[in-house]
């Protein structure tokens, strides 16, 4: 039997709360199909109810509301406390989803790194720590960034989700190519969805929250100069994140994806939009070209030029780019269930 510890202190929004919830449920679904005993999972979390607790013998709920409590407290758990308490655990294998290791971990348990951060790969943008609208990410991408590369030399196998992170891990760090798995994440079949007929030219949509590199901005002077030449463009936006998915599904169909991210560790509306049919329009970026790749209705843009941007737009709602044919979903192995099987086949072959 192996002892798993799966930690993910930092999850407490939306997006990683929900991938350490789905991971959760599929590691609950394989101890159902497994022989019973086969394996043992500890999860360490930083919030109370992050996970609902089910009485399984081989599901156990660590939380560590005393880490979550500040950076400062992570940070000491990162580099000081965290290895010797996960020892006290004695697990066999480790496996962080929050971008980081904590140091002192012992060379026979196995390390494993899901690495979603993607601001410090990227080298399209120098943020600013003396820019307050730039802080947060420029923190990240200088600092946060030296842990996320420490602990990716320090880890067995590291897991991302493409294969332009996965060369930027190699580059950055000089490891080996055959300690890092591309593992791409679950992209949800939409078909059902799709509405033919309810394309308006000039309407868009931007799902995006409100973060500098989401890059709202170059939307808004793309807008300024359109409506100087007399259009009238229709920008939908989700900055709160808090657009219903169905609501989000009638905007795919009735509209043009704007997508001028230009840090992403993949862009999943740009997965989902492609779906629909309708054009996309997307900064050039390393992840876009990947996502997009063999999409004939995606067109691309320098995220800092707006009057590209507003050439493109121009030409949907002149009808010169048109609504296509949606692009037929192709279903991929199961994210998380690649990622149990990596860490526990692997694993079992060192379990001490």
């Amino acid at each position: 039997m192996m002892r798993i510890v799966v930690l993910d202190i930092a999850a407490s929004k939306t997006g990683a709360m929900s991938v350490l919830r789905d991971f959760y449920e599929c590691v609950r679904q394989s101890l159902r199909q497994d022989e019973p005993g086969a394996n043992e999972w500890i999860f360490v979390t930083g919030v109370k109810d992050a996970l609902e607790e089910t009485g399984e013998d081989d599901i156990r709920i660590i939380v560590r509301e005393d880490v979550k409590a500040s950076s400062k407290n992570r940070l000491f758990f990162d580099l000081v406390s965290g290895g010797r308490w996960i020892e006290g655990l004695r697990p066999d294998a480790v496996l962080s989803l929050q971008n980081t290791l904590p140091t002192g971990l012992k060379g026979h348990i196995r390390k494993y790194l899901y690495i979603h951060q993607p601001s410090g790969f990227q080298r399209i943008k120098n943020f600013s720590i003396f820019k307050k609208e730039e802080r947060h990410v420029a923190n990240y991408q200088h600092f946060y960034h030296r842990l996320i590369l420490s602990s990716a030399k320090r880890a067995d196998y590291c897991i991302v989700q493409t294969e332009w992170m996965r060369q930027a891990l190699i580059r950055d760090t000089g490891i080996s190519p055959e300690r890092v798995e591309k593992v791409p994440p679950d992209i949800p079949d939409l078909s059902g969805h799709v509405r033919p007929g309810c394309f308006d030219p000039c309407k868009f949509i931007y799902p995006a929250s409100d973060l500098p590199y989401k890059n709202h901005a170059l939307i808004e002077e793309a807008k300024k100069l359109l409506e100087s030449r007399g259009y009238s463009p229709r920008v939908r936006y989700a900055k709160d994140g808090k657009l219903p998915r169905e609501e989000l599904f009638r905007e795919y169909n009735a509209g043009t994806l704007l997508f001028p991210s230009y840090v992403e560790t993949f862009g999943m509306p740009l997965a989902e939009a492609r779906q629909f049919g309708n054009p996309i329009l997307a900064a050039d970026t390393e992840f876009a070209r990947e996502v997009l790749a063999g999409y004939d209705n995606a067109y691309f843009f320098d995220a800092f030029d707006a009057d590209t941007l507003a050439e493109l737009m121009t030409g949907v709602m002149d009808g010169r780019i048109k609504s296509g044919t949606p692009d037929r979903y192709h279903k991929g192995s199961n994210s998380y269930k690649r990622i149990i099987e990596l860490v526990s086949y692997c694993s079992d072959s060192s379990a001490h």
